[in-house]
């Protein structure tokens, strides 16, 4: 009985199809496209030029109010301290008519820092939304050096400084021309016109801030 003769069997050979098989990571990051990418950058560098413009514009409107609130104190301290001094004297009213002007006056500025503190609120929450765009905002630096979330630190501790000093600002537009002492009149005017919150760190924040974006106050 002879041995049946066997095929020979081909030796495999490497798939060499297999390298050239697309692989497809699903857990991936999509990647923008370059025009994409550039168009969110511009947009935000846009926003954020405006938001610049808002917080600066506001602190010169309130560094005005400051001064012109400091003026009206002064005017309502010295008519309220003759009505004081001629109370001693004689049964005289210690609210003449001439205050009241200078009164509302002071009223109408001290609801402008109110103003001013609400809207740099809202700025705080542009400067958040702009952290959160696709792309690499974030990371960008925009102008010299600061990224997004320096601007971020800055408008928050600035709403949070501008909201005390509003608060402090109306009660003295409240309650001043009720002094009942003389020096409860000086109190009042020193706390108007040196004030504890928006002050010279704040102007050093601003000169900063100009620097960065190199826009001269």
């Amino acid at each position: 009985m002879t041995k049946a003769n066997k095929t020979p069997q081909k030796a495999s050979e490497p798939n060499t199809n297999a390298s050239l098989t697309p692989v497809r990571y699903l857990d991936s990051q999509r990647l923008q496209s370059p025009t994409s990418h550039d168009a969110n950058l511009a947009n935000c560098k846009t926003r954020l030029e405006t938001v610049v413009k808002q917080l600066q514009d506001n602190y010169a409107k309130w560094h005005l109010a400051q001064q012109r609130g400091t003026s009206i104190c002064y005017t309502i301290e010295a008519k309220k301290t003759k009505c004081l001094e001629k109370s001693q004297d004689e049964a005289s009213s210690t609210y003449p008519d001439d205050l009241l002007l200078p009164c509302n006056k002071l009223a109408i500025i001290a609801s402008i820092f109110g103003d001013i503190a609400n809207n740099t609120k809202e700025i705080l929450r542009q400067l958040r939304a702009l952290c959160k765009l696709p792309g690499s905002a974030a990371e960008t630096i925009f102008y010299r050096s600061w990224k997004l979330p320096q601007f971020v630190v800055f408008a928050k501790e600035l709403s949070e400084r501008y909201e005390e000093e509003a608060l402090v600002k109306r009660e003295v537009a409240e309650n001043i021309a009720h002094s009942t002492e003389r020096s409860q009149l000086i109190a009042y005017t020193t706390l108007w016109e040196f004030p504890e919150h928006v002050d010279s760190y704040v102007h050093l924040g601003f000169v900063l801030l100009a620097e960065e974006v190199s826009l001269r106050q």
